[in-house]
Order: structure tokens, then C-alpha cells, then sequence
């Protein structure tokens, strides 16, 4: 079911140009690529009770120098696949070419990996924007898993989006976009070849709950370690108190989910036991220990000795 699209950016009959106020609206928008008005807007969902089909909601969105609005839900059929399964997407395909322009939803076949299908079209001209990936399953009649593809912007630039699938089409030099608490920026590389660099800006935090041999939290635990991550880097604060047989060589495993991509031994952090002896922390494979080659003394039973360390988690 076809819906009815009013569209601004596209040539214009006599007394059809832009109003004030339709241009006050577009011209934040139009310099940022593709996008939608808010979360609800133009979203893609599964028809319950409909074979294969995909319906996308009411709203606004933009590309290319043209901004859409609709008003009623529009539905696409996809088609049927005899086995395995196809990622097709589902897009706003803008058509400059006919006497003001069309603009219209559509359905592109892709393949069997969740990827933009070669067959958009990316303009000037003729363009897609794409909304969401779709799964469609051999026998199965409802569509499998749907990627969202739309994405958000506002005052200050900058784009807002739920898959990093978004990276592959937006992807001109200087853009700038936040997925899931992880910023992305679209910056010159090696010999000026575009690459995506990014910065983790999520938040979380977990306890040490694997100790090595003769290794314990300090004060029955009060002082047991902490690890936080925080932009990018993980924090470790806390103490451990050395008992009899200790081992310096794994005084404590971290959590995987905190550990650097890099396994190779690493210096984080330093410090002075209880004792007084001065001593430098290493990581590796996720075991924090003390470098023996940088003691200024024995480790008496007892010692208490500070985990304090940091490390870049990628």
C-alpha cells in the first residue's frame, strides 16, 4: 500500500516554492546526510499475520537536499526466498528526474549477510535512504530479525544511530556519529585514505572475583578490587593482602569484558605494600602481576599492596 508523500527540495510548479517556514525547518537537516525526525519516525516493524511483510510507520526524514513527510503507516511485501535467508533492505528511494520530483518507499534484495545491498542507489540523482536491513527466512512467513538503519541528528551536527551498520553509507570525511555510547569520526588516514576512528564513552563497573594463590581482598573484602570503564579506559582501585605461598606472578585474573585487546604484558600501575616495598603492576592474558624486576624488597605475609591501575580497553 502506497503512501501519500509531501515532499520539499525537489523542482516546483509556479507558486509551489518554499515557504519561510518549510525552510526554516529543512535547513538544519539538509547538511546532515540521511536522517528521520524522531525515534517513532519512519520505523520499520513486522505486520503480524501478513506473509513476509514489513510495515513503516508515519513521520518525517531526509537526504539530499529533500525532506518527506507522511502521515499514514506504508506496507512492503517482501519476497519469498526457496532456502536459507536474505538481508533485504528497506529504503526512501528520491527520484529527481520526473517534474517535481517523487519520492517513495521501497524494498531492495540483498544477500545472505546483513550488508547494504549493491543494487541501492546512492545519487546525486536517483538515492536511497536506507531505513532497515530485513531478514527474510526460507518456510517461515514472518520476517526474522530487523536491523534499524535510521539515524538522528540536530543543533551542533553530528548523527545519532543504533547499528554501526550506518558506518557503511555514511561515511563521508568529517562525520561524526554516536552508536550505542561508542563516537565514531570519519577522519584522513595513512597516505589521506578515509578511516573511522572511535571513542567508547559507556559506562560500567564489576568486582575481581578470581584471586591468585595466596592472594585475597584487604579487610575481609572492604577493600576488594574494583574495575570501572569509563570513556575508552579502565580503572582498577582497590587493595589485596598477600598470605603465605603468595605467588607475585598472578595476583588476580580481571574480567574479560575489561581486559585490553592487546594480551601481551603490559605496565598499568605502581605502587608501595603496606611494608614499604615499591613495585610495578603488570597485565597480561588478563592477569594482573607484580614485575619482579622492579621490587625494592621482599613481600612479607601480611603486605597489604594497592591494585591501583589503568589501562586502555582498546
Amino acid at each position: 500500500m502506497a503512501v501519500e508523500f509531501t515532499s520539499h527540495g525537489y523542482d516546483t510548479a509556479p507558486g509551489e516554492g518554499l515557504g519561510e517556514l518549510t525552510w526554516q525547518e529543512m535547513f538544519p537537516q539538509l547538511g546532515t546526510g540521511y536522517g528521520v525526525r524522531s525515534p517513532g519516525d519512519w520505523k520499520v516493524t513486522k505486520v503480524s499475520g501478513a506473509d513476509r511483510t514489513v510495515s513503516i510507520a508515519a513521520g518525517r526524514g531526509w537526504g539530499l537536499g529533500v525532506i518527506d513527510k507522511t502521515v499514514a503507516n506504508d506496507t512492503i511485501q517482501l519476497d519469498a526466498i526457496t532456502s536459507g535467508s536474505r538481508w533485504d533492505l528497506i529504503a526512501c528511494r528520491r527520484d529527481p528526474t520526473p517534474t517535481k520530483g517523487v519520492s517513495e518507499f521501497v524494498k531492495i534484495n540483498g544477500g545472505s549477510t546483513p550488508t547494504i545491498p549493491g543494487g541501492r542507489l546512492v545519487g546525486p540523482g536517483i538515492h536511497d535512504q536506507p531505513l532497515a536491513l530485513v531478514e527474510v527466512i526460507a518456510g517461515q512467513t514472518q520476517p526474522g530479525t530487523i536491523i534499524d538503519l535510521r539515524t538522528w541528528s540536530g543543533v551542533g551536527g553530528g548523527f545519532v544511530a543504533v547499528d554501526a551498520l550506518v558506518l557503511s553509507f555514511l561515511n563521508q570525511t568529517g562525520t561524526r556519529i554516536n552508536i550505542n555510547g561508542v563516537d565514531w569520526l570519519r577522519r584522513p588516514g595513512a597516505n589521506d585514505v578515509p578511516e573511522w576512528a572511535s571513542w567508547d564513552n559507556t559506562q560500567s563497573s564489576a568486582s575481581v572475583t578470581t584471586f591468585g594463590a595466596g592472594w585475597s581482598a584487604t579487610n575481609n573484602g572492604g577493600h576488594k578490587p574494583r574495575l570501572f570503564l569509563s570513556a575508552g579506559m579502565v580503572h582498577l582501585v582497590g587493595a589485596v593482602t598477600q598470605g603465605s605461598a603468595a605467588n607475585v606472578n598472578n595476583m588476580l585474573t580481571v574480567p574479560a569484558d575489561f581486559r585490553p585487546l592487546n594480551a601481551n604484558a603490559t605496565f598499568v600501575g605502581s605502587g608501595v605494600t603496606s611494608k614499604g616495598v615499591a613495585y610495578e603492576l603488570v597485565l597480561g592474558n588478563g592477569v594482573l602481576s607484580i614485575d619482579g624486576g622492579y621490587l625494592t624488597g621482599d613481600f612479607p605475609v601480611g603486605s597489604v599492596v594497592p591494585v591501583t591501575a589503568s589501562w586502555p580497553r582498546a
